[in-house]
């Protein structure tokens, strides 16, 4: 190699200056011209198998079979309501809770609460009465099973004991 010969990367391309360039624009005209003309062409949609109909006419009567006479293999596991028991002890629970809220309620002000709004609870399951100025009674009830506190007959404390046994292990007291 003489000094006087140029160096060039071994990539480089023996041609003219803008050779190289004019090439490549080419070569990014051919293919968008071969993109263009692919875009314009409509390819036609590939036909459904002649077995699909009778298949979909089929399955659809078979639904509508399932769907209107109901055979009783098509009904799931139906949801039961827990025992009556279990009822209960969530009612009893929630007097419980409603005792404690009125206490509160008549500490504060002195007074009943008009309703189990007024006393910050939702009257859900729960029958509330006032009677007279300093007793009231809740009522709670489920099928055949009914919870009844009457404030003029026994304490909180003693309903408790009498009602809600479970209470107490389900509380951690």
């Amino acid at each position: 190699m003489s000094e006087n010969e140029e160096v060039k990367p071994f990539h480089a391309k023996d041609v003219g200056a803008g050779q190289e360039a004019a090439d490549v624009v080419a070569a990014v005209l051919k293919h968008a011209a071969e993109r263009d003309k692919a875009a314009h062409e409509k390819v036609a949609p590939k036909r459904q198998p002649k077995w699909l109909l009778p298949l979909g006419v089929n399955l659809g009567v078979f639904a509508a079979y399932l769907l209107i006479w109901s055979p009783p293999w098509v009904v799931l596991n139906p949801i039961a309501p827990p025992p009556t028991e279990q009822q209960v002890e969530k009612l009893s629970s929630a007097m419980w809770f409603a005792m404690g809220a009125i206490a509160s309620f008549r500490t504060e002000n002195d007074r009943l609460p008009q309703s189990l709004v007024e006393a910050g609870l939702s009257p859900d399951n729960l029958d509330y009465t006032v009677q007279g100025s300093s007793s009231y009674v809740l009522i709670a009830g489920v099928g055949e099973e009914s919870l009844v506190y009457n404030s003029a007959l026994q304490t909180e404390q003693e309903w408790g004991a009498q009602n809600a046994a479970g209470l107490s292990e389900r509380i951690g007291g």
